[in-house]
């Protein structure tokens, strides 16, 4: 039985003129319709003709029509193939029995025998024929019939065979374990397979900066380098198409649009990894030009199509289909849905059909936009907003000349919406200016600065769009300052995912920049005690009457390894404030008296700056400052306090998905929520959210946060002379291990805070989205920065300094490709990112721990987990010049898990306290071995062990 198959003919092609008529037999069953019948056409090979369609009934068929279940004699007059372009039918390359392609169930599925030319067929008796060929001959043409009929009936049968690569559900994994998939981004992109009683199928959602399918070939080796994991052709071998013939499939498809075509590519070719010519789903691809939702419909595309002039197919790695990201004015398309099955190769050519489908593809109609909810831009979906959007009680004031629009003072709070609209360039510098805005949106340019005033302004959002700029500012040796305040309320109808409140700059230009500060910290030269108000530093700072020092908790002892801790054991976090009253060279005296005691050379932080940004005491929820995309990102020398939402406690994001049954715009959307969040990822202080800029956070103070203070997710951020001063989560997070960007010089301030757990606990449930909210300093998901010049002090949760490296679900991620980044790094997936040696990527291969230090409370001083190494490396990653020093009562100064080698420059460990239980390096499990840490310098000081665990 054969399905749609094709018979190839044998070298040198046949002159089927040469003969009067084609015959065989034939089964065939299916649900036929005036439109989907079983039908033949011929193939030449060059130049490419095709002969008449015609269909198996009528005149041609014993009987009128074909059965299932008795063999049926046909008999086709070769004149009735040939057509005005092709009239000899020579050089026959093809016999093909055709598919309907308008779905699986439809289908002809054929059974052949007997297949012959031959001047002296059968009688049949003929039916009624009830649809001509298409176009039907005029008449036989004058070539003299032949003289002869060959001996013996040709031998004609598939001399190809035909290669599924995803035919059923169990196609989706290794054929050595079903856990390991062999989708391409299944996690990222939710990839499913439905197990249909018809025909299996899988879907695929792909998101404008992930593409994904199928992966093809060896996915792991063992210790042998012996293939134990492997995707098509499941033998462990990599497919080569350089002499296939045609990639086919079914498929329907979802999101569509004018402007939005279905597409897909391979990619292989060893390494450099090369790509495929595009091919746009459609036109002569595709049953009846176009991919529909209705209906899965055939797609039958010619090799040499993909092929380019630097690859042939061969050595492949994986198949991608498409969404269309970004249409000319920069708004995202709708996200393409794909329904795929039958995917296979083969050199057996499959026609698609050309008449028009049994059911038309429906209009492109756009529905009221007033009915969509949100706009795509760049990686997420955000509140749309506009005049009419707006409560009947709100004003909308666009702003006109170049001047920020003249307000009601007695406008209700969060009532008034101010515009900046694209071409106008509006100064803010009102020095009393009492209205709660509810939005201020950007499509213009914005600065806030002072002239002769402190300037204030409160909003509950401030929106920078597409090509907008915002500038919040203060000059240089001006005493003017400027205090933005985030004043507003969550909307969880209109705003489901809580991406308001706060700053955001959707793909525009946000820089906050205040006034230089020269000196950030400063140590005591003498103890601080309780009940004084004076401060003794080193030598004179550059501080000011009126600024704010911070001082860390410096108490000892704390028994921060009991299960219980701190309920056990009565702990009050004994960080403080002390506001300058008076400067007298190196002394400083403070407004308040001191509640505590804080250690000589305890260091403390300036935490002052011209430009504030805030959450307004007033406001009912905190607010976030985020980027995204193009534009722009630069936060300097300003004070970011109280802000951030993102607690420590599990994360629990909205889900929620554009209702299918709508259509708008391009990137516009009805969202439909299946699940309200409590508490949503990444409403972080300062964040870079996929930023495609190279970002800078220098000089700011960050204090009290909520969850993580500044964050690089997917960007390449310099993070750079900070103070950071109680993240309950970690103070500066490196989030998805492709960020590049330099974190130096940075003083990060514990005070106790986080779930005081691991990153296990949820690494696995979580699907590795829940990271670093044990109570960290500086955390890092991967490798690639460099970590220099850093020193904590105060109390963490868990450490001061943790690299937690595992590569699951992050192997497929994508480094930026921003400018500044490594030439080796941009645009390269993790997993594909070369060593800078051969003994693997190391924390040295493109940056480095480097030079930092901790004076402070812990249970762990530097956190190392799961660095893998190669068989003959000896160095591993270095730590390089570190000063550890735990002021509790027990701990590690160093633990690693699963990490068998690292080694230790320069680096000292101590204890502070008399009789404490400290261990200086401890080594979780790391597979039955023993860590290795070849050293030139390795110095414990005061602690109970040096050595523990697996060490």
């Amino acid at each position: 039985m054969i399905d749609s198959a094709v018979f190839h003919t044998q070298f040198p092609n046949p002159d089927f003129m040469e003969w009067n008529f084609l015959t065989f037999e034939a089964k065939v069953s299916g649900m036929f319709d005036s439109i989907c019948k079983p039908t033949i056409s011929l193939k030449k090979r060059w130049p490419s003709y095709s002969s008449n369609v015609l269909a198996l009934e009528g005149e041609y068929v014993d009987g009128g029509s074909l059965s299932d279940t008795v063999w049926t004699r046909v008999v086709i007059p070769i004149a009735s193939l040939s057509t005005a372009e092709w009239p000899n039918v020579n050089g026959v390359k093809d016999i093909y029995f055709r598919n309907c392609g308008t779905a699986y169930s439809v289908n002809p599925h054929y059974q052949i025998r007997g297949l012959l030319l031959t001047d002296d067929p059968p009688t049949i008796s003929a039916g009624e024929v009830t649809t001509e060929p298409t176009p039907q001959p005029t008449g036989h043409p004058t070539t003299a019939n032949p003289t002869k009929s060959p001996s013996s009936p040709p031998t004609v049968s598939p001399t190809e065979p035909y290669w599924p690569i995803w035919n059923e559900a169990g196609d989706s994994n290794t054929l050595e374990d079903p856990s390991y998939t062999c989708f391409e981004q299944k996690e990222r992109l939710g990839i499913t397979v439905e197990d249909n009683v018809f025909q299996d199928y899988f879907t695929i959602r792909p998101d404008p900066w992930v593409s994904g399918g199928i992966k093809f070939g060896c996915q792991r080796k063992d210790a042998n380098w012996v293939c134990d994991r492997s995707c098509f052709p499941f033998d462990g071998s990599t497919p080569d198409w350089s002499e296939k013939l045609y990639l086919t499939f079914l498929a329907k498809v979802e999101g569509a649009s004018p402007g939005c075509t279905p597409s897909m590519t391979v990619t292989g070719g060893g390494w450099p990894r090369l790509s495929s010519n595009k091919i746009f789903l459609e036109d002569s691809y595709v049953d009846a030009g176009s991919l529909v939702s209705s209906e899965f419909r055939r797609v039958a595309i010619p090799l040499d199509d993909m092929r380019t002039n630097e690859w042939n197919l061969n050595n492949l790695y994986a198949l991608y289909f498409h969404t269309c990201g970004f249409n000319e004015e920069g708004s995202a398309y709708p996200l393409l849905t794909y329904h795929v099955s039958d995917l296979a190769v083969t050199n057996n050519a499959i026609d698609v059909i050309s008449m028009p489908p049994t059911t038309s593809p429906t209009p492109y109609v756009t529905d009221d936009t007033l009915l969509a909810t949100h706009r795509f831009i760049h990686t997420n979906w955000y509140p749309i907003f506009a005049p009419n959007r707006e409560p009947a009680e709100n004003s909308w004031l666009v702003a006109e000349n170049d001047a920020w629009p003249i307000v009601d003072s007695s406008a209700p709070s969060h009532s008034v919406t101010v515009f900046i609209p694209f071409d106008e360039n509006v100064i803010f510098s009102a020095a009393a200016d009492s209205t709660i805005y509810d939005k201020i949106i950007v499509e213009g340019s914005l600065t806030i600065r002072p002239v002769d005033a402190n300037v204030r302004i409160a909003a509950g959002t401030i929106i920078v769009e597409k090509g907008g700029t915002l500038n919040i500012l203060t000059e240089e040796n001006s005493e003017h300052t400027v205090t933005v305040e985030i004043n507003g309320a969550l909307d969880d109808q209109a705003d489901p995912e809580e991406m308001m409140v706060g700053i955001l700059a959707l793909e525009g230009s946000l820089t906050i920049s205040g006034n230089e500060v020269h000196t950030k910290m400063a140590p005591l030269s003498q103890t601080a005690t309780a009940g004084s108000n004076v401060l003794v530093i080193n030598e004179a700072a550059e501080f000011a009457v009126g600024g704010e020092l911070t001082l860390p908790d410096t108490q000892e002892g704390l028994n921060v390894g009991h299960w219980n801790f701190p309920a056990c054991c009565s702990y009050t976090d004994q960080t403080e404030t002390c506001t300058i009253a008076a400067i007298d060279g190196n002394q400083i005296t403070c407004e308040q008296t001191l509640m505590y005691d804080h250690a000589i050379s305890s260091n403390a932080a300036y935490i002052s700056r011209s430009v504030v940004i805030r959450t307004s005491e007033a406001s009912t929820d905190r607010g976030h400052i985020l980027h995204t995309g193009a534009g722009k990102f630069e936060v300097r020398n300003a004070r970011v306090e109280h802000l951030g939402r993102t607690s420590t406690d599990l994360i629990d994001s909205t889900v929620m998905a554009p209702d299918g049954d709508l259509n708008f715009p391009p990137g516009q959307a009805k969202m439909i929520v299946s699940h309200q969040g409590s508490n949503q990822i990444a409403r972080y202080a300062v964040h870079a959210h996929h930023s495609l800029v190279e970002a800078y956070f220098s000089g700011n103070a960050v204090l009290p946060v909520g969850r993580d203070g500044m964050v690089a997710h997917n960007s390449r951020v310099h993070i750079l002379d900070n103070i950071v001063v109680g993240a309950n989560g970690t103070g500066i997070f490196l989030e998805d291990g492709t960020e590049t960007g330099p974190v130096l010089n940075n003083y990060i301030i514990g005070r106790g805070g986080g779930s005081r757990g691991g990153d296990d606990g949820r690494f696995s449930s979580q699907s590795g989205t829940d990271m670093a909210h044990g109570g960290f300093g500086i955390w890092c998901r991967g490798k690639l920065a460099l970590v220099q010049g850093n020193h904590a002090e105060g109390h963490f949760g868990v450490s001061p300094f943790a690299f937690f490296v595992h590569p699951n679900f992050i192997s497929d991620k994508v480094v930026p490709d921003v400018q500044g980044t490594p030439a080796q790094l941009a645009g390269k997936k993790l997993k594909d990112i070369e060593p800078t040696h051969t003994n693997g990527l190391q924390l040295q291969s493109y940056g480095g721990f480097v030079n930092n230090s901790a004076v402070a409370t812990f249970q762990v001083g530097i956190d190392l987990s799961y660095f893998s190494v190669s068989a003959d490396d000896e160095v591993g990653s270095i730590i390089q010049d570190a000063f550890i020093k735990n002021l509790a009562l027990n701990g590690r100064g160093i633990s690693t898990t699963h990490s068998s080698l690292f080694t230790l420059n320069d680096v000292t460990i101590q204890g502070t306290v008399a009789e404490n239980t400290i261990t200086g390096i401890w080594c979780n499990n790391c597979n039955g071995c023993t860590l290795q840490t070849p050293n030139t310098t390795l110095v414990f000081e005061n602690v109970a062990s040096n050595r523990g665990g697996n060490c």
